[in-house]
């Protein structure tokens, strides 16, 4: 009796162990978004609107905290993003930038259940410009390719906020991005990034 008694004690103590949740994941993240350029009153431009784009990429997440937790998640994403940009003279002007961003996400949550969980979020980011297409970068005379690849800012900062939910092992996310610094050139000196991202993830 006292072997049973020891035995099923030792099983309730390495259960409770693995039923612990890992305060690590690591996970894969695809979406789509509506990140668009947009204008603040300079240049020789007049209405921006977002065609849909895509992102895939990867995330590292560390969470703390019981029925209300916190958690940290930097991730690392490929974006493509897409502009029609109806110029004065010019319309549907197709402008597409590809980037690579780092996010790194602060988020406090809510455990109602073992598998669910929705939170808040906010985070930082920045991005580098792989590679940007469309005649919107090459409008003016004086701006050949080499000029615009010297004159235009390939660095962006910024700022994002939404929401989402934890499901089993899927996360499913929608936020809103802003740049904070602008195209560093002469004549797109008033040219932010900003939009919608919808995202989905499956954590390990």
């Amino acid at each position: 009796m006292r072997k049973t008694i020891i035995i099923l004690l030792f099983a309730c103590a390495i259960n409770s162990v693995f039923a612990q949740e890992k305060p690590f994941k690591i996970g894969i993240k695809v979406g789509v978004n509506y990140i668009h350029l947009e204008n603040y009153g300079k240049g020789y431009y007049s209405d921006f609107d977002a065609n849909p784009g895509w992102s895939f990429g990867a995330l590292f997440q560390y969470k703390k905290g019981g029925f209300v937790n916190y958690s940290i998640v930097p991730e690392i994403m490929f974006t493509n993003s897409t502009t029609d940009v109806d110029l004065i003279y010019i319309t549907d002007c197709i402008t597409t930038i590809q980037t690579i961003d780092i996010p790194i996400n602060f988020k406090v949550g809510l455990q109602l259940s073992k598998i669910f969980r929705p939170y808040i979020l906010g985070n930082i980011y920045g991005s580098y410009i792989v590679t940007y297409e469309g005649d919107l970068f090459y409008m003016l005379d004086n701006m050949d390719e080499n000029w615009v690849k010297s004159n235009i800012n390939k660095v962006y900062f910024g700022v994002s906020a939404g929401l989402g939910f934890d499901l089993w092992k899927f996360q499913i996310e929608g936020r809103y991005r802003w740049n904070l610094n602008r195209i560093n050139s002469e004549d797109y000196t008033a040219l932010k990034q900003m939009g919608l991202e919808l995202t989905c993830a499956f954590l390990f």
